[in-house]
Order: C-alpha cells, then structure tokens, then sequence
C-alpha cells in the first residue's frame, strides 16, 4: 500500500535502492509533523520529557535526512554547509558564546532543501501533503470533538513547563491541559465562527494553534501554485487549508491565505519576483508605525506590531550585526530575533540565495513568491514559529522539490533504458519536446 504513494516511471519500478529512499524520506516527513505529539504522549503516559529529550528526537531526524542523502553529497551542498559553519563559527567568536539554536536552525533549512531537490519531486510532494493533511485533520477533529479525551491523552501544558518554557507560568484556562494559546481569552474570543466553535483553537498533531495555521498556509500556497489545469488539486488543497484555519482560529492564516489568493489572480510571470521586496517594505512598516503611533497602542496585533517596531528602532549596529543580543528573549518579534541571531549580512544573502534558485518551471516560480509572503509576514508578528521543525521541515522540502535539478529521479531510469533502445533516445534527449526546459521533465496531470 505504501509503495503508491512513491512516483514511477512509465510502468518502471526504480531501483531498489531509490526506493528505499524515498520511503526513508516519506516517514522523516512523517516525523517532522509528528515527533512533538509523540513525545508528549511520551510525557503524558511514560515518562518526564525534557529539552535534553526533544533534542535528542531532532538529531535523530536530521541523522536520517543525512542518511537518505549519502548517495547524493555533491560539493556545493558541502561548500554551502561549510561556508555557513564558517560564519557562524566566528559569530561566535566575536559574541564569546556558541549559539546552537542558529546552528540548528540553518541544518533545517540546508537539509530539507536538498532532501526535496535530490530526493523528492512535485508527485511525491502532492501525495506527502495529502496523507499530511489526512492525519492532520483527523488529529483536528478528534481534538475538536472529544477534547476532554484529546486533553488526557496529550497533557500539552505539562509537556511544555517540563521543558522549561513556561517556567513559572499558571494556565490560566482553569482546568485546561492545552497549550497557553489553545483557548482564545475571553475578552479576545475566538475570530473565525465563534458561536459554532467557542473560545477552543485546535492544535491537532502540532499541539499547538501557530504551527496549524503556519501549516496551512503552506499547504495553501502549494495548491495556489498549481496550474490552472490543476484546478481540482489547487481547490483541494485551498479548501483543507480553509478548514485548518477555521479549527486554528488562525487570524494569520486568514490574512496571508487572503493575500495569496490576490497574487494568484493578479501577478503574471516576471511580477512574483516583486516578493523579493517584501522584508524591506514589512520593516519600513513597522518602523512607520513605531514612529507615528508614538507610544499609544493597545493589546492587539496593531499594539503588537508597534512594539516589533519601536523594538527594531532600539537595535544597535551590534545587534543589527548579530554580535550582539543574539539571546534576548524578543518574544513575537521574528525580524528583532533574525537580525540578533544571524546578523543582516547574512540574512541578505540567504534571501538573496532564495531567490537564485532555479525553478523547474512557473509553479516552482509562484511558490517561492507565495513562500517570500509567508517568511515576511510571519516574522512580523511570530519570534520562533518560522523555524519550527514540524512546519519548516515540510516547507524547505517542497522548496527542493521545486528547485531545478540535472537529473531527476525518474530521468535517471529512463536514461539508462534509452542506452540499450536506441528509438527511445529522442525522448530521452533534453532538447527534445518532451522536456519543458533546461532538460527538465513536465510532470503532467
């Protein structure tokens, strides 16, 4: 049964070897989703979980994207790595602390890349997505509909204190074993339906709302991305990126999907490339605001965005360098804790390398631009969220999966049977019409 969900080529099984791969990187994608719910009913039901734990869970993930790579180390992928250990190595110098985190965050990033690009490819991520969405969803409304049993089976409130993060922090949901943002404040209440739904914002297998609603708007720019032939994929996606929203009540969600779905009506060709602005123009909008509100705001997500920007007015060239400031507990403020922990040099030429990546064609285009919304917007208003394994694993592998590549799984096969069919060898031939560009498969369907 799980073999359908790896793509083949003409009828051709591909090698043992590759196949084993990719089921290896099918349940690492698994895994991202999931390890945290794992654990947690791990420290519900076992034993204590702590940080020392969860560490431990995510080197293990990474040790298998290294597996699943080792047929396919090329040296730029080496280069990239070293020349980014390098830097953050003497950032640590200057700062006289080693910051793991940064570390952390870039093996994500670099790993899931070429996991996707080596190892996966737009089939295979249109069936990752959607088994993702069925458990997603089913772990949704399982929480949504029996959340007294979800709440004694994943005691999310203890699993995080016992890591340390909410030290000293009551729930103040009295009775609430969800995490802090599981239930909208009375005061606040919940945005989307809240006479059907009530105060409760689900987690599912995230265990808690941010990760849902990050979650769907990938899944939503993935389906936006399709092509207007793909129309069933493209609402299919759209509309379970709807539904996690609403079960999220995720106002973030709400707004970029929104966003998103403007671009696909509006940009054409050259113009997603104006996504590459976006950092800049979020940055001088939070610093406009911090300027012209001048100290009066209330607890909302205009009060929220003003403090991000009265924040970033306050940074140094030190910390805007990252040598400084590099630990600061910035909270919501994603672009305050990027600029700290990586510096602004390094986060031009990492957007800058984003945006040099060469796509297979018009839908790995669109999905990079609609990803630059994503990565803009959710540093505005999120410190941490964007780099969370469980959503950013996902994200860097349908990245790779977009990207251009020499060869591709499936070309590699069909190459070698076109060695030994010479009639074979025109459509085998990268300049022949059956390869869209620069050698590369249209997938059609």
């Amino acid at each position: 049964m799980m073999s359908s969900y790896f793509p083949q080529s003409d009828g051709r099984s591909l090698a043992r070897s590759d196949r084993l791969a990719q089921r290896l990187v099918f349940w690492l994608l698994v895994a991202t989703l999931s390890y945290q719910s794992v654990l947690c009913l791990v420290h519900t039901h076992v034993f204590a979980i702590h940080t020392s734990t969860v560490a431990l869970a995510e080197f293990l993930i990474y040790a298998g994207c290294l597996a699943a790579l080792l047929r396919n180390l090329k040296l730029e992928l080496m280069a990239i790595a070293s020349l980014v250990a390098a830097y953050l190595f003497l950032l640590a110098l200057f700062r006289g602390a080693l910051d793991i985190k940064g570390f952390r965050d870039i093996v994500i990033v670099i790993l899931f890349y070429w996991l996707g690009r080596t190892q996966g490819d737009i089939k295979m991520a249109d069936r990752f997505l959607k088994v993702a969405i069925a458990i997603v969803l089913a772990f949704g409304f399982f929480e949504l509909f029996f959340l007294d049993l979800y709440s004694r089976v994943f005691n999310v409130f203890s699993y995080y204190v016992n890591q340390g993060g909410l030290s000293g922090v009551k729930n103040w949901a009295e009775g609430s074993s969800l995490a802090l943002n599981g239930i909208r404040p009375a005061g606040i209440g919940r945005t989307i339906l809240p006479a059907l739904l009530g105060n409760h914002r689900v987690s599912s297998i995230f265990l808690e709302p941010v990760s849902l609603g990050n979650f769907a708007v990938i899944v939503a720019a993935w389906g936006l991305a399709k092509e207007r032939s793909e129309w069933r994929q493209m609402l299919f996606f759209l509309g379970a990126s709807a539904i996690m929203i609403t079960l999220a009540d995720s106002r973030y969600g709400l707004l970029t999907v929104m966003a998103l779905i403007l671009m696909r009506v509006v940009f054409i060709g050259r113009m997603h490339a104006l996504a590459m602005l976006l950092p800049a123009l979020c940055i001088a909008m939070l610093l406009g605001m911090a300027l012209m509100i001048n100290g009066m705001h209330a607890d909302n997500i205009i009060g929220r965005l003003y403090l991000t920007g009265t924040t970033l007015l306050g940074l140094g060239v030190g910390e805007i360098l990252g040598v400084k400031g590099f630990n600061s507990n910035f909270g919501d403020m994603g672009y305050a804790v990027i600029l700290t922990r990586f510096g602004l040099l390094f986060f031009i030429v990492l957007w800058a390398a984003f945006w040099m990546i060469k796509m297979q064609d018009q839908r790995g285009t669109r999905f990079r631009a609609y990803i630059a919304v994503y990565i803009s917007l959710i540093l505005a208003i999120s410190g941490t969220s964007l780099m969370a394994l469980k959503t950013a694993g996902v994200l860097w592998f349908l990245v790779g999966c977009c990207a251009w590549r020499e060869q591709t799984i499936e070309t590699k096969f069909e190459n070698k049977d076109s060695d030994a069919d010479p009639d074979r060898h025109a459509s085998a031939n990268p300049n022949s019409n059956a390869y869209a560009t620069n050698g590369e498969v249209n997938y059609a369907y």
